[in-house]
């Protein structure tokens, strides 16, 4: 598979201590770096960026795919736009060479909506099926103008994965012989 070049030369090192993150919401942010998937060992998935900012001393990410030349036209110009789109945001005005252009953002403030999804995951230890919550970018504005977001555009489970989700928690339940308890408040009586 041929990708459009990321040859950003950026680096980006990870935060000591325990980090806070962005909730789902709209958010004035600052971006400070830039990571790639190539950056990743053993990453073999499909290649992304991520804009790593920070709001009021908390982190988000901003990841969007790469243009592939397998994508559908019409998914090339969508992941092309997003990224014009967030770049022009944050203030990028020349686009005569992508690296420069997303190296320019580096810095600069922009409004952002974060939405969370939910999806279902397993413990890394138990291997206990569990609902996680994702918070993802969903689109930017211009730093000083409005940026919409509303609680109904997080993504909840659907009711056909919710009972994917509890037909796996009865199968581990009965490979790992335990017993759901239930709340004495939730009891009939």
């Amino acid at each position: 598979m041929n990708v459009l070049p990321f040859e950003l030369n950026t680096t980006s090192s990870k935060p000591e201590g325990k980090q806070e993150y962005l909730k789902p919401g709209a958010h004035k942010c600052k971006i400070v770096s830039i990571t790639t998937s190539d950056l990743l060992d053993n990453y073999k998935g499909s290649p992304f960026i991520t804009f790593n900012v920070v709001s009021s001393g908390k982190n988000g990410r901003v990841q969007m795919w790469a243009v592939k030349n397998t994508d559908k036209p019409s998914t090339q110009e969508w992941k092309k736009k997003q990224m014009k789109d967030f770049l022009v945001n944050a203030g990028v005005t020349d686009f005569s060479d992508d690296s420069k252009a997303m190296n320019e953002a580096i810095g600069k403030d922009l409004m952002i909506t974060f939405i969370s999804e939910e999806w279902v995951g397993t413990n890394k230890d138990t291997g206990e099926p569990t609902i996680r919550e994702s918070v993802k970018y969903r689109w930017s504005n211009k730093s000083g103008a409005k940026c919409a977001y509303n609680a109904d555009m997080n993504k909840k489970l659907s009711q056909e994965d919710r009972s994917k989700y509890q037909t796996m928690m009865e199968q581990w339940g009965l490979a790992n012989n335990t017993v759901e308890i239930t709340d004495a408040d939730d009891m009939p009586f």
